[in-house]
């Protein structure tokens, strides 16, 4: 899905890691968050991306409006799903990657908006969170205690490892 001609819109960006290890292998990488301080760490770790202040929901920023290949939503936003139909290129695919197995608004709306699923997963990674701020930012994202003591005791030099459990879904318009 990422060709080199793709522009792709990443829904709920963070401090932009998919933008860095994705973004220069495609024509546009444009995300977007709706946290300030995320947003500037973004731009700074993937200064060949452009992100936008923006909760999903209202009038979308004049970079977002242009048609896109590719819609990715790797953190959970859900709400991007019902503007795909005013932000997707003909043939346009969606990529749901959710921290939870369970989300099951995901389905409703995209037979909302008229997509229907290519393809679905359940499965099981084992991640690493690269920085004490990135292991304290996932348990308050996930509502899980960590504690510095913690990862002192458990990092690693990739980073601290935990297993989460994802759900992942393909969709394309229905039409096409």
């Amino acid at each position: 899905m990422l060709r080199p001609d793709a522009r792709v819109l990443e829904a709920g960006c963070g401090h932009g890691p998919d933008a860095l290890r994705f973004g220069q292998t495609v024509q546009q990488w444009i995300a977007y968050d709706q946290v300030p301080e995320l947003l500037e760490m973004a731009r700074r770790n993937a200064p060949h991306a452009v992100f936008e202040e923006w909760n999903g929901k209202d009038a979308l920023p004049a970079a977002l409006q242009d048609p896109f290949d590719v819609i990715v939503s790797r953190r959970g936003p859900t709400s991007i799903i019902l503007r795909l139909p005013e932000l997707a290129a003909p043939g346009a695919q969606f990529l749901y990657v959710g921290p939870r197995l369970t989300v099951p608004q995901v389905a409703e709306r995209l037979t909302a908006v008229q997509w229907r699923i290519v393809a679905e997963w359940s499965i099981s990674v084992q991640a690493y969170a690269p920085t004490w701020e990135d292991w304290r930012m996932r348990g308050e994202w996930m509502d899980e205690p960590v504690s510095r003591a913690d990862w002192e005791a458990g990092v690693t030099p990739q980073g601290m490892p935990y297993r989460e459990e994802r759900y992942v879904v393909l969709a394309r318009a229905t039409s096409s």
